[in-house]
């Protein structure tokens, strides 16, 4: 009878092994929604910025060759849309074929509804020229919050928070992303920036994000690192899955500025952001606070230190930015207003720019809006 092979028994894990996985596993969830490290990376895309309104001819059609050139797939996240001359192209895109989805806030429906119907007919230019009756009439409903005009399919947000993004997904080739609302004031008027991240690795990160408002998924992507062909690396976040982490993210580059920081904000309310200013200035650093007039009623800019810089813009419009700069380095973006709200409520997605060239050009545009400015 054939004798059975011995075998070494399997040596057990040790209990603190068992330790060891638990305390790494904890680790890697609270970095992750502290943000005290980096987001894991995503891969490798172009970037370029626009600033408005002094580029909007360009941003203009810049973005209406990117609907043109859409073959498959429009994935807009936008708070409104009330320009006729986008209005015209997203339309005309529809109208050839391609899947165009619009997610937007519910209280901008009558704006939205006119704004594609205008544009389907041809308008580009001014106010839409149709009535909230007619549009509304012309919209079919697809479900308790969808309807489709003009060949789009236009979804609502209802929930308490905003639907504050404003991101556009085109194909898997690129996005735009920023502070630029698709008004004709985001535009034309107000102090804004707009993003262009080229590469399917922004395409696809932004992708699924708007999949998950558009099907009402619970937990936005999480955040991730794509870097810039130029060099340096842009970190994204999305809001209120990852709004603690991002607001931790901003408080850390703060924290690591050693000669300036540079704040251009709509407005500016969360404590530990304003808390993370103060102890800037107070160990050295200049900081300068660039805030919107019409919101310093709202925004919290007595409880800045003495040794903090404060003006309030000079744009007769707005100052819409969501902008810090810090040391030349870092640059940190998006349509993440520095509140509690855009922290814990609203959809948003902010961006952290580590690219000294960019941090350049947002520290030269910051410096002119701090020329016309006025004392607070």
């Amino acid at each position: 009878m054939a004798r059975a092979k011995a075998t070494s028994p399997k040596p057990k894990p040790s209990w603190l092994g068992y330790l060891l996985l638990v305390a790494l596993a904890g680790l890697a969830l609270w970095q992750q929604r502290t943000g005290y490290t980096n987001p894991p990376p995503a891969g490798e895309v172009a970037l370029e910025v626009r600033f408005l309104p002094e580029d909007e001819a360009v941003a203009v059609r810049e973005l209406t060759a990117a609907l043109d050139g859409a073959e498959r797939t429009v994935d807009l996240a936008l708070l409104t849309l009330n320009d006729t001359r986008l209005g015209h192209a997203v339309a005309r895109t529809a109208a050839r074929g391609v899947r165009v989805r619009l997610f937007t806030e519910r209280e901008h429906r009558e704006d939205t509804l006119t704004t594609l119907l205008a544009g389907s007919r041809g308008q580009t230019d001014g106010r839409p020229r149709v009535s909230a009756a007619e549009a509304a009439k012309a919209a079919t409903p697809l479900s308790d919050r969808c309807e489709r005009i003009a060949r789009v399919e236009v979804c609502y947000d209802d929930r308490p928070g905003l639907m504050h993004d404003k991101f556009a997904v085109f194909d898997d080739r690129e996005v735009w992303t920023g502070s630029t609302n698709w008004s004709y004031n985001g535009l034309h008027k107000n102090d804004n920036d707009l993003l262009r991240l080229e590469g399917k690795p922004a395409a696809k990160l932004y992708h699924d994000a708007f999949e998950a408002l558009w099907r009402r998924k619970p937990t936005l992507p999480a955040p991730a690192s794509l870097t810039i062909e130029s060099g340096g690396s842009t970190d994204v976040y999305f809001s209120p899955s990852y709004g603690e982490a991002a607001v931790a993210r901003v408080v850390r580059e703060i924290g690591a500025a050693e000669q300036e920081v540079w704040v251009a904000a709509f407005v500016l309310t969360h404590p530990e952001i304003l808390d993370a200013l103060n102890d800037a200035a107070r160990r050295g650093v200049r900081v300068r606070v660039l805030l919107e007039d019409r919101n310093l009623d709202d925004s919290r800019e007595e409880r800045l230190d003495p040794a903090v810089e404060v003006r309030r813009d000079g744009n007769p419009a707005a100052l819409h930015f969501k902008t810090i700069v810090i040391d030349e380095r870092v640059v940190i973006t998006g349509s993440f207003n520095f509140t509690r709200s855009a922290v814990g409520r609203n959809d948003e997605n902010l961006l952290v720019l580590t690219h000294p060239q960019l941090a350049q050009r947002y520290k030269e545009k910051v410096w002119e809006q701090w020329q016309r400015a006025r004392p607070r």
